[in-house]
């Protein structure tokens, strides 16, 4: 069970994470450098409002803040599990 919980945590976190990526980049400002390799994804996570229009920033902001706590809870499942395991 700790292992199915742990893989959709994971995978609802990442594609929330991609989702948020997604709509950034549909709504990028136009008086910012264009999305390239050079970009930061962890910038762009952390600070939309720098790359992102106002119209849409509430829902980027609301994606990472999901996919964050996903990933926590991931990384809480893992633990769990190892600490099962051990004991």
């Amino acid at each position: 069970m700790t292992q199915l919980i742990f893989i959709g945590t994971l995978l609802g976190g990442i594609l929330s994470f991609v989702v948020a990526l997604f709509l950034t980049r549909q709504t990028w400002r136009p008086d910012v450098e264009p999305f390239g390799r050079r970009s930061s994804i962890l910038q762009i996570a952390l600070h939309p409002e720098r790359f992102a229009n106002p119209e849409r920033l509430g829902e980027i902001r609301f994606l990472n803040r999901i996919g964050a706590a996903l990933l926590c809870g991931a990384a809480v499942a893992l633990a769990y599990e190892v600490v099962s395991f051990v004991l």
